[in-house]
């Protein structure tokens, strides 16, 4: 049973006071508009003066918008929201980076676990592009390059929510090298809320979920055309790429994804492969 969130207090940014007055006083020509009577008079004062008060602070204050996304809402489901995001750049290199947390589970453990993995797995991947960078920009002074004619190398971290349920959360977190796509990275998350734990394909189908997960992929390569299955590696075993490792998310059907990356399963112009598995129950 999920931990219930403390709610009896919300804690407001400490920005906001500011924030809030700069934009009234920017917002003072709205006030002007006719329109805003109206509205007041059919829909009642209190709620209409909030509503538009909230809008014109949130188009008028960029701090205030990113304040008040980041206040409790009650009742609210968990949510995943950017921790944090930056953008840097050199002579060799930049990089762009969004980097997610996950909120509001009930469990302070698990969202304290997930975001320090998911910091340090980013940071590692970012590390990495970097020493790539450094040696491929090495690579082309030392070839006769000029160092005004290297074209910087991007590093892009973004994430992709694919669900969120009262029970799972299932979120991507990708991260793009504009070199070399050997050093791309999909890092999968996909969260049991009510267990507090990380999912594997074992915890979703069982014992048998090798058979299981294998047998709908053939079913569905089956059914491709002669040109798709001529993209496969002659010597595919599909069972054999089933583990308790294999990259997965949640679909907002809450079904299963399984995904392949690129030249895990066929060759590189196939690019990663998405299967949704089918049961017999589905």
């Amino acid at each position: 049973m999920m931990d219930k969130p403390k709610r009896s207090h919300i804690e407001i940014p400490e920005e906001l006071d500011s924030v809030v007055r700069a934009a009234i006083s920017e917002g003072r020509v709205l006030r002007r508009r006719k329109k805003i009577i109206g509205i007041l008079k059919k829909t009642g004062a209190v709620a209409a003066a909030l509503l538009i008060c909230v809008i014109s602070l949130l188009n008028l204050s960029p701090a205030f918008a990113k304040a008040a996304y980041r206040v409790p809402v009650l009742g609210e489901l968990c949510r995943i929201v950017t921790f944090n995001e930056y953008h840097f750049e050199d002579k060799i290199k930049y990089i762009d980076a969004k980097i997610p947390q996950i909120e509001n589970t009930g469990k302070s453990d698990l969202e304290k676990r997930v975001n320090l993995e998911i910091r340090k797995a980013i940071n590692e991947c970012i590390a990495e592009n970097e020493e790539a960078a450094k040696e491929y920009y090495k690579a082309f002074v030392e070839t006769g390059g000029k160092p005004e004619d290297f074209i910087p190398i991007g590093i892009t971290v973004d994430y992709t929510i694919k669900c969120i349920n009262e029970r799972y959360v299932s979120f991507v977190v990708s991260q793009y090298e504009t070199a070399f796509s050997a050093y791309n990275h999909e890092l999968y998350y996909n969260i049991d809320l009510e267990d507090g734990k990380m999912l594997t394909l074992k915890d979703w189908y069982g014992n048998d979920y090798k058979q299981i997960v294998a047998g709908s992929i053939e079913n569905t390569i089956a059914n491709w055309s002669a040109e798709q299955k001529e993209m496969l590696w002659e010597d595919l075993s599909v069972i054999e790429l089933i583990s308790e490792n294999t990259d997965f998310y949640i679909n907002q059907e809450n079904q299963i994804v399984v995904v392949f990356s690129r030249y895990e399963a066929a060759y590189g112009a196939a690019g990663a492969l998405e299967f949704t598995i089918q049961t017999a129950g589905d």
